[in-house]
């Protein structure tokens, strides 16, 4: 017995979750990161709770939207069964994404200067070729004075801004067509745009979770997404201009 399409039969929870998030964004009390003796508070409850959800579920689209195949790869399933219940986990986690996304986008319209510290800056050119030049072991470079995140995830996040846009806005669409009637046309345009924004996040999702996770230089702000917290001596190596931002150098000395 074929089980039901979650994109059929509770439809009504794609719409619903950007207004949870929304909802949630403006229930949350946001708390500013500050130097606490020999650690510096990084990312509070609401910054953990966006992550998560957005990188969660981002990870378990990318994977349900693979084995269910692109626009331009075949199909890691092939029965009926095996596609239906892809495509119910793939809705499980558009209702986690969507919520972490606009929990995420109306947190930064009710502070816009959350936003701004993601945008690169001038130094992100120079800035981004020393901090890989360190991490390949290219020898006669200095760690520049870096702010909250580095210049170059500043542009790698960019690239993710762009494929989060691009995902949801053809995603929703898609959702759409499931009741109503879509010119096959427009179907034809927003199938491999779709896809090809995909791609682009499992470039970026793969790269943040290898600089972000795997390499051990990004283990202590990868503990500070469950804990909150980094120490003073990371933020010193790592961050010292976030750290001058935070009034640390000038109290300090």
């Amino acid at each position: 017995m074929r089980e039901s399409l979650l994109f059929d039969s509770a439809t009504w929870l794609i719409w619903f979750a950007p207004f949870v998030g929304v909802l949630a964004a403006g229930l949350s009390k946001r708390r500013d990161p500050a130097v606490e003796g020999d650690r510096v508070f990084r990312h509070d409850v609401p910054a953990r709770i966006t992550h998560w959800t957005h990188g969660i579920g981002t990870m378990m689209l990318l994977i349900s939207g693979i084995a269910l195949g692109l626009f331009f790869t075949p199909a890691l399933v092939e029965r009926a069964q095996g596609v239906w219940t892809w495509m119910n986990v793939h809705f499980v986690f558009v209702v986690m994404f969507l919520f972490g996304t606009f929990y995420y986008g109306a947190n930064t319209l009710l502070a816009a200067h959350r936003f701004r510290e993601h945008l690169p800056t001038s130094n992100a050119i120079d800035y981004t070729k020393r901090h890989y030049g360190l991490l390949l072991g290219f020898k006669k470079l200095t760690f520049p004075p870096e702010a909250k995140y580095f210049e170059s995830e500043k542009m790698a996040y960019l690239l993710a801004l762009a494929s989060t846009v691009v995902i949801i806005l053809t995603g929703l669409v898609k959702v759409a067509a499931h009741a109503l009637d879509m010119p096959a046309g427009l179907m034809g345009v927003i199938t491999p745009l779709h896809d090809i924004a995909t791609v682009a996040m499992l470039a970026f999702f793969l790269a943040h979770v290898f600089f972000a996770a795997v390499l051990p230089m990004s283990w202590p702000v990868l503990r500070s997404m469950f804990t909150g917290y980094v120490s003073l001596e990371h933020a010193k190596h790592e961050h010292a201009g976030w750290l001058e931002e935070l009034g640390y150098a000038k109290a300090d000395e």
